[in-house]
C-alpha cells in the first residue's frame, strides 16, 4: 500500500531580514561564554544581556525605538555578576526576572519613563537568594502567576514564590550543572537538561523526578523545548560533536526519532510557536534559521 505524505502548507515560506531602519543598533551584547538566549522579548519589550564592566546589567528597550540606541540609554544593574539570563513574565509585560553569576535572580519592574529616563534602574521589585552557585536560567510559570522556575550551578532548581519572597519547591537529583529549564504548557511539569547527559521530567507540586532517560550523547550543552503537553524537542550533541535535534514521548520519555543537523559547533536553541506547530531551530554562529512543522 502506498504511503500518504501530508503536505506541509508551509513548504515555500522563506524568511528575509528585516531592514536596517526596522533593526535595532548600538547594543551591546554580552560576550558571556554561558549558554543562554542572551535576548528575550515580549509584545513591548526587547531584552539584552550587557555587556558591562564592574557588575552585571542588562537592557530592555521598547520594540518601536528601533534604530541606534544612545549610548546612556538606561540600564537594569542591581547584579554584582554578569546576567546570564531575562525572562518576561507571561501575566504583566513591564515585569522581567533576571538571573546572573552573582548567585541571585531578580525579578523587575520596567518603569513607564524608561525612554526618557537618564539614570540606570538599581531597584528591583524583589531579589530571590539563597542559591549556592550562579544563578543560569530564569523561567516563568505559563500558569500560576508569579511562580519563577530559577536553575543554579549548585545542581538544583528553586521555583519561587515571587510575592511571598519564598521556595515552594527545590527540584534536585542532578548529578552536574542544569543546562536548561522549560515548563510544560499546563504549568504542572517541568522538563530540565543537565551536563550528566540526563533528560528529567519533574512534578511541579511535589518536587519528584517523574521521568528521566539518557539524553544526547556528547559533551557540550543541550536545551529542551515543550512541544504541546505530550511530547518534548531536545538539541545537543552526538558522541563525535555532531550537532542533533531529538523528539520525545513525554509521557514514557522515549525518543520518537533523532535527526544529525550538522557538525557545526554552536549550542543549537529551539523555540517552539504552539499557534502554527513550529519548531524554530537557530545555532550560535549560525547564518540561518531551520523550522519544523509538528
Amino acid at each position: 500500500m502506498a504511503s500518504v505524505v501530508r503536505s506541509s502548507k508551509f513548504r515555500h515560506v522563506f524568511g528575509t531580514a528585516a531592514k536596517r531602519n526596522d533593526s535595532f543598533e548600538n547594543l551591546r551584547v554580552s560576550a558571556s561564554a554561558w549558554d543562554s538566549n542572551f535576548v528575550a522579548a515580549n509584545p513591548k519589550y526587547l531584552a539584552v544581556n550587557w555587556d558591562a564592566g564592574g557588575g552585571g546589567a542588562f537592557c530592555v528597550v521598547p520594540q518601536a525605538q528601533v534604530g541606534k540606541l544612545r549610548a546612556d540609554f538606561p540600564l537594569f544593574s542591581a547584579h554584582q555578576g554578569a546576567v546570564l539570563d531575562t525572562a518576561f513574565s507571561p501575566f504583566d509585560d513591564d515585569v522581567i526576572a533576571s538571573g546572573a553569576e552573582d548567585h541571585q535572580a531578580m525579578v523587575w519592574r520596567i518603569p513607564g519613563d524608561l525612554e526618557e529616563r537618564e539614570e540606570n534602574v538599581t531597584e528591583p521589585l524583589a531579589v530571590l537568594k539563597g542559591h549556592g552557585r550562579k544563578v543560569g536560567h530564569v523561567a516563568w510559570n505559563p500558569v500560576a502567576a508569579g511562580v519563577l522556575a530559577v536553575s543554579s550551578s549548585d545542581n538544583t532548581v528553586r521555583l519561587w514564590d515571587v510575592e511571598a519572597g519564598r521556595v515552594g519547591q527545590t527540584l534536585q537529583g542532578f548529578d552536574d550543572a542544569v543546562l536548561s529549564i522549560a515548563w510544560s504548557g499546563d504549568g504542572t511539569q517541568l522538563a530540565a537538561t543537565c551536563r550528566d547527559k540526563q533528560l528529567r521530567i519533574f512534578d511541579a507540586r511535589s518536587g519528584r523526578v517523574e521521568r528521566a532517560a539518557p539524553s544526547h550523547t556528547g559533551i557540550k550543552g543541550s536545551r529542551v523545548a515543550w512541544l504541546g503537553d505530550t511530547r518534548l524537542a531536545t538539541t545537543g550533541f552526538a558522541r563525535g560533536s555532531g550537532r542533533e535535534l531529538r523528539l520525545w514521548d513525554a509521557s514514557t520519555l522515549t525518543p520518537i526519532s533523532t535527526q544529525n543537523v550538522d557538525s557545526s559547533a554552536g549550542m543549537l536553541m529551539p523555540f517552539f510557536d504552539s499557534g502554527t506547530s513550529i519548531l524554530y531551530v537557530a545555532g550560535k554562529g549560525d547564518g540561518n534559521i531551520r523550522y519544523y512543522e509538528f
